[in-house]
C-alpha cells in the first residue's frame, strides 16, 4: 500500500474514532502517533479532522465538564486537574468549567456533603473533618467545602 493510501486510511479510521465520542486533539494524536505515523503525518491528520471538525477542543472540554460534573459529581478542582492530562490550554479549561451551573454546583456539594455527614456515625468533630475530606477529594473548593459542611453540621444536629 503506498503512503498516500496510508494516510487516507488513517484519516478515516481517526474520523471513525473521533465520532463515537468527543476526544482531546492530544487523544487524537497519540492514537495517530501509535498507527507508527510520523509526527508531521499525525500533525496533518489531526489538522484536517480539526477544520472538518471531528475534532474541536472546546467542544470536548465542555463535554468533559459537563459528564464528570453531572455523572461523577466531580468538583471544580478535580475536573481541571483531569483535563491538564489532555493538554488543554487553561483558557479551554476555564471555559468549560464556566459552563458548570453555579446553583447546580452548590445544590450538589450540600447533598454530597449531607449524605456523607449521614453516613457516618462518629462524634461531631470527627464527622466534620471526614466530610470535609471527602468533599476536598471530590475537588471541591476548600473554601466552598467548609462554608458548606459548617452548614450541614448546624442542620443536621
Amino acid at each position: 500500500m503506498d503512503r498516500k493510501a496510508l494516510l487516507k486510511q488513517a484519516k478515516a479510521k481517526a474520523a471513525k474514532y473521533c465520532s463515537s465520542k468527543e476526544r482531546a486533539p492530544f487523544q487524537v494524536y497519540e492514537k495517530l502517533m501509535a498507527w507508527e505515523l510520523s509526527e508531521d503525518e499525525a500533525q496533518h491528520i489531526l489538522a484536517e479532522l480539526t477544520e472538518d471538525r471531528f475534532v474541536d477542543e472546546r467542544r470536548f472540554c465542555k463535554a468533559f465538564c459537563h459528564d464528570k460534573f453531572a455523572f461523577n459529581h466531580w468538583g471544580k478542582n478535580r475536573i481541571q486537574q483531569e483535563l491538564f492530562r489532555f493538554r488543554l490550554s487553561e483558557e479551554v479549561i476555564r471555559e468549560g468549567l464556566n459552563y458548570i451551573d453555579p446553583d447546580k454546583y452548590q445544590k450538589t456539594l450540600e447533598t454530597l456533603a449531607i449524605k456523607k455527614w449521614s453516613s457516618l456515625m462518629d462524634e461531631p468533630w470527627p464527622k466534620k473533618q471526614k466530610t470535609m475530606a471527602y468533599l476536598i477529594g471530590k475537588g471541591y473548593e476548600i473554601d466552598l467545602v467548609i462554608e458548606t459542611v459548617n452548614q450541614v453540621s448546624v442542620s443536621q444536629q
